[in-house]
């Protein structure tokens, strides 16, 4: 039976993580406590290890995405098992709603100017329009920046906490 290796908080304080690199594909073979996927957090980069043995059959998530706490991050199963990862892929949507929803509302609450807010069908696996680290994110937010004005100078046009 397959199994969804869910992103656990590191620490209490712990909302979200971005996943800056996956380790494994689709297709390997891995071990209970074997690094799969390294996550950025706003304290940490954490090799985030598989809680069993099998096969990943799939990576839900992109490198790069930022996502919050219980998210299904892959599936792990025995080889040649399929899933059927329709619903796990709606409840991540959810959930990174929910976050991105959370984030602008404080924002709003905070911002002296109006913010235009963005409804979302259907969430890219990126997470949201603006890709920028947990730590910029919180920076962000205590300074009031605006992150869809600044340009992102990480990996792949990611804003991190040197852009602001």
């Amino acid at each position: 039976m397959p199994t969804q290796i869910k992103l656990d908080a590191l620490y209490p304080e712990m909302e979200e993580a971005t996943i800056g690199k996956w380790l494994v594909a689709a297709g390997d073979a891995v071990i209970s406590g074997q690094p799969i996927a390294e996550l950025i957090t706003d304290k940490v980069v954490y090799e985030f290890q598989s809680t069993v043995d099998g096969v990943v059959l799939e990576i839900l998530l992109a490198e790069k995405s930022t996502a919050p706490v219980s998210v299904t991050l892959a599936v792990i199963g025995n080889a040649g098992e399929t899933v059927d990862t329709t619903a796990m892929r709606e409840e991540n949507n959810q959930l990174i709603f929910a976050r991105e929803t959370m984030l602008n509302t404080l924002h709003l609450a905070t911002s002296t100017t109006p913010v235009e807010t963005q409804g979302h069908a259907s969430l890219p696996a990126t997470g949201g329009a603006v890709r920028a680290t947990p730590a910029a994110r919180r920076i962000a937010r205590e300074r009031n920046i605006d992150l869809s004005t600044i340009k992102g100078t990480g990996p792949g046009g990611m804003i991190t906490e040197k852009d602001l």
